[in-house]
């Protein structure tokens, strides 16, 4: 009897542990215009399989495009990694990390 109320103990705490899996927090906005306050707001993951992104764009002294949040399916071939290329002419690059708040601009 006594071992099998072990069990059941044993059983629950592993179960309860797995429920309270840590949501990854990340940095969520846009911006298109140079200059405009970005990554103020942040998001609680939805899914456990996302990771944080961050894409950038500068095309002139105008135009600076930010975007970031989360996303599983954009970082699926950029896990804790960063890409750069160029695109028409237009530097971009794209960020994607697993730790709480890790696509803040300054960290790129």
């Amino acid at each position: 009897m006594r071992d099998s109320t072990t069990c059941v103990l044993f059983l629950l705490s592993m179960a309860l542990l797995a429920v309270s899996v840590h949501s990854l927090k990340c940095y969520t906005g846009f911006k298109l215009i140079s200059g405009q306050t970005f990554g103020g707001d942040t998001k609680e993951c939805e899914d456990n399989s996302d990771y944080c992104y961050n894409m950038t764009a500068s095309a002139g002294i105008l135009l600076s495009a930010m975007k970031a949040g989360c996303s599983t399916y954009r970082c699926f071939l950029s896990r804790d990694t960063c890409r750069s290329m160029d695109f028409q002419g237009v530097p971009v690059s794209f960020c994607c990390c697993s730790t709480d708040l890790c696509n803040s601009n300054d960290n790129y």
